[in-house]
């Protein structure tokens, strides 16, 4: 970590305002100064400082007349390649382009004719989608599926929604934003599928340097290599991404050649000589991307505790690959997750919409921890300024809300006898009403018997559960005694919920008893 945190400087914060920055400077001029981008997928690091020289002597020549792509800048692809991925490819094999997005608008042109269909993996990067629709061909999305917490392909759909129009699969590896990595028998399975209808697999596999631990990334290439065609760059790795360069890898000649005649047809056999110099510089510069995994992984494990311990109900998927997180807001029941972020905690996340599902956000940790912290501490206390924890005594409107909750979970859910759990007590108790993003979802009432308060039906809605509301209701209730007439406190807890209590200093006292059928034990606290 020292040597990271020296030779490999990714703690610094760097600002980026006033650099015509897509990522900072369009979204504060849109909505503010005090807005953290936390979006697109750059990296608020710097370059390799061996991609910064390179560039440097390359301009103080001061010409920058017409180049090509020399013989060392595809032998520096073949080797990042055999290194990297321990995969061979030919040099003849590599094609080139302006962008891998570019590329696959091109290559969705070249080998398919308007009308026919082209099948992406939602949620997926949303150019998938335009350049399928955009481009006059019909979209078909074969639904990733999450299966034990797992993003994986449905090949049983994606093989029913093949008929003869279709010509063609793109896929992510990594997958963004799901973060998954493909293992070579996923790949395979799909390669197989491909090769009974005879379609063209595009991979955009921009994201393979960036792989954690014990994943392995694996290049479609090592599968197969009929009807398969590659896109890749170094622009996310070594965050070079404005010099707008990357390239393919077709092995198949007729393929090759057919994208090599279009791109003639469009006179694009040039480039910005500063993405070439930058790919070469990029690609000896592997000790830096081993830091940098590093870094990114511990931001990423950061992100990921913090999001489960703090805001719980957001289910996060821990990424393979990528330094994108997918983040499921669904129980959050708001109408657009993002907005909600941006509006209340001044943070501007990528709206899952336009990955192809409304309730998810997408959270790129790609910067320094100081920064990760700030926007995560800004969305958490976003969380927790939607929960509340009312109080009142009777009459009042609320107590249907009260009712409603305790029905739920004990005369449902327990099969408590009503009467039982109706006791006729509650006008003469304090009740509490849990609220969070306009949902009610606990309750609990409390007694005042003289010498100590009586804590009663505390319940939670059963998919609420295990969020930390008992907790908070609880010590929404200590706070009151506290705050009103502070004396002992006692409940009478079932027993499957007895380390609940005791993990907030309650102890059991007496045996255990039945009560409405079910074990209880009692339990006092001091306060």
């Amino acid at each position: 970590m020292s040597d990271m945190n020296t030779k490999y400087d990714f703690n610094s914060v760097l600002s980026r305002k006033n650099t015509d920055s897509f990522k900072w400077d369009m979204i504060i001029k849109l909505f503010g100064e005090d807005v953290l981008p936390m979006w697109v997928a750059d990296m608020d690091f710097k370059s390799p400082q061996r991609v910064i020289d390179e560039l440097k002597n390359r301009v103080e020549h001061g010409v920058f007349g017409y180049t090509f792509r020399s013989e060392e800048y595809y032998n520096a692809i073949v080797e990042w390649y055999k290194k990297s991925y321990d995969l061979e490819i030919q040099k003849e094999w590599i094609v080139n382009g302006p962008g891998v997005v570019p590329m696959i608008a091109f290559l969705v042109n070249i080998f398919t004719l308007p009308g026919d269909k082209v099948i992406i993996q939602p949620p997926v990067y949303p150019p998938f989608f335009r350049v399928v629709v955009n481009n006059g061909r019909q979209l078909v999305e074969n639904r990733l599926i999450l299966q034990d917490g797992k993003w994986v392909m449905d090949y049983e759909s994606l093989e029913k929604s093949i008929d003869s129009s279709t010509k063609m699969i793109v896929i992510s590896n990594p997958h963004n934003p799901v973060g998954r990595v493909w293992t070579f028998e996923e790949l395979e399975k799909l390669y197989n599928i491909a090769k009974k209808y005879n379609l063209i697999i595009v991979s955009d596999e921009i994201h393979a340097d960036i792989v954690y631990e014990p994943n392995v990334f694996t290049s479609f290439l090592k599968v197969g290599t009929e009807n398969v065609i590659v896109l890749n760059s170094p622009g996310k790795t070594f965050n070079i991404a404005g010099l707008t360069n990357s390239y393919g890898i077709i092995p198949d000649k007729a393929l090759r050649q057919a994208y090599k005649n279009y791109i003639e047809s469009l006179e694009l056999l040039t480039s910005n000589v500063l993405s070439l110099e930058a790919l070469k510089a990029a690609y000896k510069c592997g000790e830096w991307v081993t830091n940098l995994r590093n870094y990114l992984k511990g931001n990423r494990d950061f992100a990921y505790r913090f999001i489960k311990e703090h805001m719980p109900l957001i289910k996060p998927t821990l990424p393979e690959g990528t330094y994108l997180m997918w983040l499921d807001c669904s129980k959050l029941a708001l109408e657009n997750p993002q907005k909600f972020f941006l509006e209340h905690a001044r943070v501007y996340l990528n709206d899952g919409t336009e990955f192809g599902d409304s309730q998810f956000v997408r959270l790129n940790f790609a910067c320094p921890r100081a920064l990760l912290e700030e926007g995560l501490n800004r969305m958490k206390d976003a969380y927790d300024e939607l929960l509340k924890i009312e109080y009142f005594t009777l009459p009042d409107d609320r107590f249907e809300e009260c009712k409603r909750i305790r029905r739920e979970v004990f005369i449902i859910g327990q099969g408590i006898d009503e009467k039982i759990e109706l006791d006729g007590k509650d006008e003469e108790a304090v009740q509490f009403l849990c609220k969070h993003f306009d949902k009610y979802i606990g309750t609990a009432r409390i007694r005042d018997l003289g010498d100590y308060w009586k804590v009663e039906r505390v319940a939670v809605l059963k998919e609420f559960r295990g969020y930390g509301y008992g907790q908070k209701i609880m010590e929404r209730i200590e706070r009151y005694i506290k705050e009103t007439n502070p004396k002992p406190i006692t409940l009478n807890s079932q027993l499957e919920v007895r380390q609940f209590y005791e993990k907030l200093g309650y102890k059991s006292v007496g045996e255990v008893f039945y009560e409405a059928g079910i074990p209880h034990i009692r339990m006092i606290k001091n306060v």
